[in-house]
């Protein structure tokens, strides 16, 4: 028998959750053809979440087998009936990658969605590589505290989200990437719980702003990756 150190394995994981990460930052499209393919995910209920939707969750390397980066899917409708399929990213920026898909569900629930994939992004990726099972994958499920905004703020879809544990503002904010903001200036978006913004608040995201001008520009033509290049130059 091979003994492995728990400090070994920690890096094990960590390089896999490093790997995940990096195939699932290059974007392409992917549309769910085989629903086949969902039994080898794990189906889980609202009840479980407190999400209004079904999801899936590869438990098992799925995505090696399919060929396809490392997904997410929510069922597109509130009836178990509903038989086409939603595929989210598992990533920091967790894009929807069908760019054709008709939504059948709110706005809100696509986002709480995303919100979902960020906050428990870690264990989506170790229950995908199988380094934890299933009791200790859902034992550990966060559930977001985030709500969202309202339904006309489609183009939140093809924005990052900047968490305040990465920018030290007292809010999250949306940033435009990639020239999602064709037709419009570039655009940094803030949607605060029920109340307002205060005069401080408005005043750090001015500074912030001003500070990480050239890179937001740089971010929202394209011309820099929001993970592994704007993320780490933020200055805060």
């Amino acid at each position: 028998m091979i003994k492995i150190t728990e400090s070994k394995l920690n890096k094990i994981i960590n390089s896999s959750i490093k790997k995940v990460l990096k195939e699932n930052n290059s974007r392409y499209q992917y549309r769910l053809t085989d629903l086949e393919e969902l039994m080898e995910y794990m189906w889980l209920k609202p009840s479980i979440t407190n999400l209004n939707v079904d999801i899936f969750v590869d438990d098992g390397g799925s995505y090696k087998r399919h060929n396809h980066i490392l997904l997410l899917f929510a069922r597109n409708g509130y009836d178990k009936s509903v038989s086409e399929f939603i595929p989210f990213a598992v990533s920091n920026n967790p894009v929807i990658m069908d760019e054709n898909i008709e939504y059948k569900i709110t706005y809100n629930d696509i986002f709480a969605i995303q919100d979902f994939i960020q906050v428990n992004i870690t264990n989506l990726i170790k229950f995908a590589t199988q380094t934890i099972d299933h009791n200790q994958f859902v034992n550990s499920l966060k559930i977001p505290s985030y709500t969202i905004i309202t339904e006309s703020k489609k183009m939140l879809m093809e924005m990052a989200t900047l968490r305040m544990k990465d920018s030290n503002l007292p809010m999250d904010i949306w940033l435009d990437e990639g020239a999602a903001y064709t037709g419009h200036a570039p655009t940094i978006e803030n949607f605060p719980n029920n109340s307002p913004l205060k005069k401080k608040d408005i005043k750090k995201l001015e500074e912030f702003v001003i500070n990480n001008m050239e890179a937001l520009l740089k971010l929202a033509n394209g011309e820099i990756d929001y993970r592994t290049e704007f993320l780490p130059g933020i200055k805060k």
